[in-house]
């Protein structure tokens, strides 16, 4: 008799990296689910997604009571979580739908979780991000590290963690890993926002912001979800924090130099002041979650993951900058 399948749900499924994770798992052989907030003949995103996985159409901040019942039928009997799904921008979204979306709606998938399995085992991987860390941060970063969320989307997200983190030692049926994310590049990713950076620098109209020495944190798609399926596979992972990037110290001004590089464009030579590049933003359509991470500086270590889960990046940012540069079009 063939042995019982898996079965793993996944929230923000139609994103590059929920796709792309759907897809792995699938050809795992795993009964894979997704939670989508609308209708899938609605969203676009959704063509992505691979076939055989199952959607379920479900608010996870529960407005109705349709919302209540497929969340709990999406729920019943699985045993991975991978909750990616999140309101991210600053600039778009206020403080109260950030802690909705990012708080309340966690709270709530716990909640469920617990209601349809109250013997089963779960596990959840949760995506959190070094944004937690604050923006600005002298030395190498730790799991360890004390936390300074400035921004609302990092005190949600910490306050996500912090949610997560006590459900769990309240219900030990459910366990759980949380991946503090660097920004994702890759495939999906480039648009809006890298693609906005590198047309201002092929148009000769981008600057460095202060001395360009600060240090941007990444992970490429592909390894995030490589990481993602450790986090599931290892038992070592369970009740633990981990910093996922690429683990490369990244300086704003040498990823301007390759972008220059590739697109054969003029080298950046001129920089601006971080608070004149602030009011100027506007101008070139860079928008205030943008211009955060190109003046952030965290150098993050990622010696833990590595050492517990095996885990080994595999991206390189020259191989797949031109990738990117390649998919996005004036």
């Amino acid at each position: 008799m063939p042995g019982k399948k898996t079965i793993d749900l996944i929230t923000g499924a139609s994103s590059a990296l929920g796709a792309e994770l759907a897809s792995r798992l699938v050809a795992e052989g795993h009964e894979v689910r997704a939670i989508l907030r609308l209708n899938p003949k609605n969203v676009e995103e959704w063509r992505g997604i691979p076939a055989g996985v199952k959607p379920y159409v479900a608010d996870l901040t529960l407005p109705s009571e349709k919302d209540k019942t497929n969340l709990k039928e999406a729920c019943a009997g699985v045993d991975n979580v991978f909750h990616i799904a999140a309101a991210v921008y600053n600039y778009k979204n206020t403080v109260d739908t950030l802690m909705r979306v990012n708080v309340m709606a966690t709270e709530n998938l716990l909640s469920y979780l617990a209601k349809a399995n109250p013997k089963r085992s779960i596990h959840l991987i949760f995506a959190s991000s070094v944004s937690v860390y604050g923006y600005g941060r002298e030395g190498l970063l730790t799991e360890d590290s004390q936390v300074k969320p400035k921004t609302p989307y990092a005190r949600s997200k910490y306050i996500a963690e912090q949610v997560i983190q006590s459900y769990c030692l309240a219900n030990p049926n459910i366990s759980y890993t949380t991946l503090r994310l660097g920004t994702i590049y890759g495939d999906g990713y480039e648009k809006p926002s890298f693609c906005r950076v590198f047309r201002l620098i092929r148009r000769g109209e981008m600057r460095y912001i202060g001395n360009g020495e600060n240090h941007l944190t990444l992970i490429e798609m592909h390894d995030a979800v490589d990481a993602f399926v450790l986090a599931m596979k290892r038992k070592e992972s369970h009740g633990k924090v981990y910093n996922l990037t690429d683990g490369m110290p990244h300086t704003q001004k040498r990823l301007f130099s390759l972008a220059a590089k590739y697109m054969h464009a003029q080298p950046i030579k001129k920089s601006m002041h971080p608070i004149l590049a602030r009011i100027a933003r506007h101008s070139k359509k860079i928008n205030a979650d943008e211009f955060d991470f190109l003046i952030s500086n965290r150098v993050i270590d990622i010696d833990r993951i590595r050492r517990d889960l095996g885990f080994s990046p595999k991206a390189r940012i020259e191989k797949e900058g031109v990738a990117m540069i390649d998919r996005c079009h004036d």
